[in-house]
């Protein structure tokens, strides 16, 4: 069985292309490995450094903005 890495879509083994996304079809054994694997670590360290800039610019908003109240 394959299935379209796009919408999700199964198809027989003799399909290459879904027909309503053009895109190439995957074996579906495949495609459940990819899914299962874990998020890159380059993720969370993109996402730490998000949440440290928006802590870091609250902090000086309050810094800035609290002296004068």
């Amino acid at each position: 069985m394959k299935i379209c890495p796009l919408c999700h879509t199964k198809f027989e083994d003799s399909a290459e292309y879904c027909p309503k996304c053009k895109a190439q079809l995957e074996d579906f054994e495949e495609a459940e490995k990819e899914e299962q694997k874990a998020v890159p670590k380059s993720f969370w360290i993109a996402l730490l450094g998000t949440f440290a800039f928006i802590g870091g610019m609250i902090l000086l908003y309050k810094l800035v903005y609290g002296a004068f109240m």
